[in-house]
């Protein structure tokens, strides 16, 4: 028998996680609205470890170009290694508010500005981008801007695929340039994630294993990933960012009318 808490989270965090609309912000959204209880570290690497599955299927051509783009003599034009720059601020910064912050940032008010804020900021970013630059073709110096702004991320709220969409989209990448970029930098961004989940398992020496609710919390995820990636890019195919602004600035809206 499978427990619906399990379930929702694994759709939850498929659909939300490559979408301008932060993921941490729903799941954190849905534990406070059900009153849940912790589902322990265990499915959270589960529903991480999902959504990367899902996210290199998807992307795998451009990652096999990537990787035989690796041994590129020319620096300026080495993707494997503008992926690293633009990962590095993202990885430190984000090491020291786990560690120091993650937890006092984890709520409501938070989660409502951080919406509404950053789908503002997103909204002009896309709307007054003028370049039509693929993101394989900008500097190391703009990688790195880019992961600065990766770096918002770990505010709840913010959106990890919103923050770095709107870096991409200040530079003059296209969108759907810069939607890809944004997946293929989740993936160092969800591998660290993990290694820390694991690491503070290690530490505690507590390890909580519902195997099938775990199992199917991960297929889940990696399926609602998948879809959720061809929804956003067939979006992006026709138009703009705008059915992700409005609903941020809905939602953050909504949260603050509850909240006061």
């Amino acid at each position: 028998m499978f427990d619906l808490q399990y379930i929702i989270l694994g759709i939850t965090q498929g659909i939300t996680e490559f979408l301008p609309i932060s993921s941490s912000a729903h799941l954190i959204l849905l534990s406070n609205l059900f009153k849940w209880q912790d589902q322990g570290l265990i499915n959270d690497i589960a529903i991480h470890f999902g959504t990367l599955g899902a996210v290199v299927f998807y992307l795998r051509k451009h990652l096999s170009k990537i990787l035989i783009n690796s041994i590129d003599v020319k620096l300026q034009s080495n993707y494997s290694l503008k992926i690293v720059v633009a990962t590095i601020p993202a990885v430190i910064v984000g090491f020291f508010i786990f560690i120091f912050l993650y937890d006092n940032l984890r709520n409501l008010y938070v989660i409502a500005y951080s919406n509404i804020l950053f789908a503002i900021i997103l909204f002009f970013a896309d709307r007054y981008s003028i370049s039509k630059r693929k993101w394989s073709e900008i500097s190391f110096l703009k990688c790195f801007f880019i992961g600065l702004c990766q770096s918002f991320a770990f505010i709840p709220g913010a959106s990890r695929a919103g923050v770095t969409i709107t870096g991409a989209r200040i530079l003059g990448i296209n969108r759907e340039s810069s939607a890809i970029f944004s997946m293929i930098l989740s993936i160092p961004i969800i591998i660290a994630s993990m290694t820390l989940i694991l690491l503070e398992i290690y530490q505690s020496n507590q390890i909580y294993l519902n195997f099938n609710n775990t199992i199917i919390s991960m297929i889940i995820s990696f399926i609602t990933a998948l879809i959720s990636i061809n929804f956003m890019m067939a979006i992006l195919k026709r138009t703009n960012y705008n059915i992700f602004i409005i609903y941020r600035i809905l939602l953050g809206s909504i949260i603050l009318i509850l909240l006061y």
